[in-house]
């Protein structure tokens, strides 16, 4: 019998591994810095995510892997907010300077006043309104998927979504 070189597991890895990286690194990590405010952080945390999916069998999160990414990044994240204990006030200035796969801030704000309008108005919703808007239009994911990362019910992660835009739809559209 030979002794297995250890480089023989990484290509079996790499075939459900690497189009998960390709797929949801860049999502995460703005995810990470919506949840931290720094990009040095959030790439930490997201590269700690990753090394977790490698060490978890495949099986344990087949069809859920946005999921089980997006939850296991909350929670890094978190966990580093908690540990530095900073909180960091999110104003209209801070909020412009956040990086995304849409056109900078600069240029979505240039195309229309209104979508700075709907921008302020989503940072001063409630943090889990803020966070249940973003992870479903901003990274596509769907209810069950939001709920099995923040903790939620689906129907909690619905009324969140729900009161959020109904709230900015009000304070667009004054009656």
């Amino acid at each position: 019998m030979h002794a297995a070189k250890p480089d023989d597991a990484e290509p079996v890895a790499q075939d459900w591994v690497s189009p998960l990286v390709a797929r949801f690194e860049g999502p995460l990590i703005l995810y990470a810095q919506r949840l931290l405010g720094e990009l040095g952080r959030a790439r930490d945390v997201v590269q700690e995510t990753f090394l977790r999916l490698c060490r978890t069998p495949r099986g344990d999160l087949t069809g859920h892997e946005a999921a089980w990414l997006y939850t296991v990044c909350r929670r890094a994240a978190l966990d580093v907010k908690r540990k530095e204990r900073r909180m960091t006030l999110l104003n209209d200035q801070t909020a412009a300077t956040y990086p995304s796969t849409s056109p900078d801030p600069a240029t979505a704000l240039e195309r229309s006043e209104s979508t700075a309008e709907v921008l302020r108005m989503l940072e001063r919703l409630p943090e889990n309104q803020k966070e249940a808007i973003t992870l479903k239009f901003g990274h596509g994911l769907s209810y069950k998927e939001i709920a099995e990362i923040t903790g939620l019910t689906v129907s909690n992660v619905g009324f969140l979504i729900h009161t959020g835009l109904k709230t900015v739809r009000q304070r667009l559209l004054p009656v």
